[in-house]
């Protein structure tokens, strides 16, 4: 493939000093990046140190790997040796790892994963909450309400705390202040100021993060850019390590990170980003601003890539009106500047790689009157797409994790296959679920109930041969096969447990297996399998962490879930330090939706990259959604509160259980640290909330964009209202009213 506007003068040109590479969505910046890499190494600009590449998704350093040391061998040159690709919290890790004495740290510190990190987070908010009970419920709306519905919001307000919590803490982090300096900087704020809240619940989570001897990935980013400050002598060593340091997906960078980064590459620093594509920063403390800011720095070199393969021109043309509405025409004048004016263009006649062209035009919209109108219609509509294109990729884009819920639902209902986009995902966790429920049979082998579930979540792993040979295309082949699948998990449900734990003379009965499954000649497998289930059960449960391994061999795990099963195996030990612990503990575990090892198989299962395949929906947030491409993408819940664009529109950071001056408890902690660190007075219950929103806005506005260019081909949009005349009333969002407007004036004026 040649090398595009942007792309050329980055790969020919960029040898030194600060570089900016501003990408539209489908601009091809991976496959741009390993190429100016793989120059700089043939050419040994870089000797006599390395090339360092930063990201900030374990799927992205795969991926750079491999396209790197592909264009490497293109060239004849084998070696890895030259460049090192690493998320900014390995690079972190790295780096404290040099020396832990200096940070006080001890050598043997664990990371702690999200679930633990929440649950020591929940700790320290009860153990705060015993003494101070007052405050805690000072924030919440007492007045005129009944006593049962106080202890509701009670409730909620404990449910939405820990939340809270954590995101200033992290802010916390990110500026190095600890919890003595809220107090000893913030003495002018009120009494019951959330920011003094949070502040307290941190003095008690870092005593017990301590104690425990971990350390969070804010700890590892403050760690790092306190030793490369304080030592210079190992801040000299990275620098010469380091030649160039490439930083991709800059719009999503924090001020911690730029700095470290900063710092490494001693004037050398290419950042590769889309500010139009930030939509980190509710959840994180990125800013997008930072990328912003640096593109437009008077020693910065501006390559700007806006030629794009990925989608259709009526895509590109919306994509480009949207922006074009948002900067010139928001309701909001302080939200035009969400999106820049940068505008993506197709790629020229004679491109290798030309822009998807349909037989129709590509772009519709729908309306509802409700969330579960707009859901079952959507999935209606994906299972007619996926019998007209059954070679195309398709997904549904969801605004929140609770209305996926619905989606998959009806999904299943309609026998629609689909993929779910998320570490709590069933397909991901599968193995874990698979573990849970034979561990549960083991525990109490005598319930024929544990025995037919066991079966039933095992059942692809015990007859793996027979799932990865069907063929799927051949409709009458696909029926006969679900037509033995349910036979087998029905036979082998219902076949009594103590006639396989205890057969006579050691052999099952072949008199006691239905005739029909003779005749089909499944006889072997289903011999086969009870001898498998007989095996596992026939382990010692004395060593708990070598039977998981047992079971994960007897299944045929592929290699992620192999690594998923180790992992289970590695912890058995920590647990059993319990004297209370027994075995179903684990399978209680394993089968809970939230347990501690979802963390680790999302990392492994992002290492293995997801690749859209036909005829299996994928269903994901837009967040998630973010990176990937499909050829027909269904944007859906398209609501003035997921997508809000006026003032006045509801947004889900407020809680209408607290009293109005502390209803978005987020931006006020927000503002009241900025109001410390500046020493201005500025009037916190008015402005946070106003700012709060105007950054909702804005990001949300930043997020449909990201929706609205991952599809390749077909773009369907559409929202809900409902509760019309209730205080949750939930309405259309503007923008999908707009871009009604614009679908309908350019599919009158369509032509292929």
């Amino acid at each position: 493939m040649g090398l595009r506007k942007g792309q050329k003068e980055l790969v020919e040109d960029y040898r030194s000093g600060y570089c900016a590479v501003p990408a539209i969505p489908g601009g091809g910046k991976t496959f741009c990046l390993s190429l100016w890499a793989a120059e700089i190494i043939e050419k040994e600009i870089q000797k006599p140190g390395k090339i360092l590449i930063v990201t900030y998704m374990n799927t992205a350093v795969s991926n750079f790997k491999q396209r790197i040391s592909k264009e490497l061998q293109k060239k004849g040159i084998n070696s890895t040796k030259d460049y090192f690709v690493s998320t900014i919290h390995g690079l972190c890790l790295q780096i404290i790892k040099e020396k832990p004495d200096l940070l006080l740290i001890d050598e043997e510190f664990s990371i702690i994963d999200d679930l633990n990190k929440v649950n020591l987070i929940k700790l320290a908010i009860n153990e705060w909450k015993k003494n101070n009970s007052e405050w805690f419920k000072y924030y919440v709306n007492t007045k005129n309400v009944s006593t049962a519905r106080v202890n509701d919001f009670y409730k909620r307000w404990n449910d939405k705390i820990s939340n809270i919590v954590l995101s200033v803490i992290s802010d916390f982090k990110a500026r190095g202040i600890k919890p003595d300096d809220v107090f000893k900087m913030g003495k002018n704020l009120s009494k019951y100021s959330i920011l003094k809240m949070v502040a307290s619940v941190y003095e008690i989570y870092d005593r017990h993060i301590k104690i425990r001897n971990y350390i969070d990935f804010d700890d590892m980013l403050f760690s790092a850019k306190k030793l490369l400050i304080e030592d210079e002598t190992l801040l000299d060593l990275y620098r010469k390590k380091y030649t160039f340091v490439c930083e991709d997906e800059a719009q999503d960078s924090n001020y911690i990170q730029s700095e470290i980064l900063k710092l490494l590459a001693n004037g050398n620093l290419l950042r590769v980003g889309d500010s139009n594509q930030a939509i980190c920063g509710s959840f994180s403390n990125s800013d997008f601003k930072l990328f912003k800011d640096f593109c437009i720095e008077d020693n910065t070199i501006v390559y700007n890539i806006t030629q794009s393969s990925r989608n259709s021109r009526e895509i590109i043309g919306l994509a480009n009106y949207f922006v074009k509405y948002v900067r010139n025409n928001h309701p909001v004048i302080e939200c035009r500047d969400s999106l820049l004016a940068q505008f993506i263009e197709p790629v020229s006649k004679d491109d290798e790689m030309k822009n998807p062209v349909t037989l129709n035009y590509g772009l519709s919209t729908g309306f509802f009157n409700s969330w579960n109108d707009e859901a079952n219609k959507i999935a209606s509509l994906v299972k007619k797409m996926i019998k007209k294109y059954p070679e195309k990729t398709i997904a549904i884009l969801v605004p929140s994790s609770w209305k996926i819920k619905k989606i998959i639902e009806i999904l299943e209902e309609k026998s629609v296959k689909y993929e779910e986009l998320s570490n709590t995902s069933d397909e991901k966790n599968k193995s874990l679920r698979v573990l849970g429920k034979v561990i549960d049979f083991i525990s109490f082998p005598e319930k024929s109930q544990k025995f037919a579930e066991m079966i039933q979540e095992s059942f692809e792993y015990l007859f793996k041969e027979k799932f990865d040979n069907k063929d799927t295309k051949d409709e009458k082949a696909e029926k006969k096969f679900m037509m033995e699948k349910n036979m087998l998990i029905n036979f082998l449900s219902n076949f009594p447990v103590e006639d396989l734990l205890y057969p006579i003379g050691g052999e099952i009965n072949k008199k006691s297996i239905d005739r029909e499954i003779i005749e089909l000649g499944l006889w072997d497998e289903f011999h086969e399998k009870f001898d498998i289930i007989r095996d596992i059960l026939e382990f010692p449960i004395t060593i708990p962490e070598k039977l998981i391994l047992y079971i994960s061999e007897k299944l045929n795990f592929g290699k992620e879930e192999r690594a998923i099963a180790q992992k289970v195996a590695g912890e058995i030990p920590h647990m059993m330090t319990d004297p209370n612990w027994r075995l179903i503990d684990l399978a209680i575990e394993l089968l809970n939706r939230k347990n501690i090892f979802n963390y680790f198989a999302g990392i492994v299962w992002e290492l293995k990259g997801y690749e859209p395949k036909p005829g299996l929906v994928s269903v994901s947030t837009y967040h998630k959604a973010k990176g990937l491409e499909w050829d027909t993408v269904f944007l859906t819940g398209l609501s003035n509160q997921d997508f809000p664009v006026k003032l006045s529109d509801r947004f889900m950071g407020e809680y209408w259980f607290l009293k109005e001056e502390f209803k978005n408890p987020q931006a006020i902690a927000k503002y009241e640290l900025e109001k410390i660190i500046s020493d201005i007075d500025i009037k916190i219950e008015k402005d946070s909330i106003k700012e709060s929103k105007l950054e909702v806005i804005s990001e949300k506005a930043r997020l449909l964009y990201v929706g609205i260019t991952r599809a390749k081909e077909y773009l369907y949009m559409s929202g809900y209202k409902e509760y019309e005349g209730k205080r949750n009333e939930v309405n259309y969002s503007e923008y999908l009213r707009e871009i009604k407007l614009f679908t309908d004036k350019e599919r009158s004026k369509w032509k292929i």
